[in-house]
């Protein structure tokens, strides 16, 4: 018996007896959710430099925003979460 068949047989034994509560579907499927919110954040955040300089360009707000920097903290959380779920379901696996 290989590794690899190895740790699949213990995986599934784990998960047989219950140790491994999250079903592999549901972990892709939140790691495929995550990052399309990134994108959805990352497509945001363009808009809204675009608006601030439509707006600065009319002396309605001043030079800078905390939006735009605020978005972007969120979107690198974000994929920081995702990059740390694929290593749980990469040991999982």
């Amino acid at each position: 018996m290989n590794n690899d068949a190895f740790i699949n047989q213990v995986m599934d034994g784990l998960k047989e007896q219950g140790y491994l509560m999250i079903p592999d579907d549901f972990i892709d499927q939140l790691i495929i959710t995550l990052h399309a919110n990134v994108t959805a954040i990352n497509t945001l955040t363009e808009l809204v430099k675009i608006e601030n300089e439509m707006l600065v360009m009319r002396g309605l707000l001043p030079t800078g925003n905390r939006q735009v920097e605020s978005l972007k903290g969120l979107s690198t959380r974000i994929a920081e979460i995702a990059f740390n779920v694929e290593d749980v379901r990469d040991e999982q696996r």
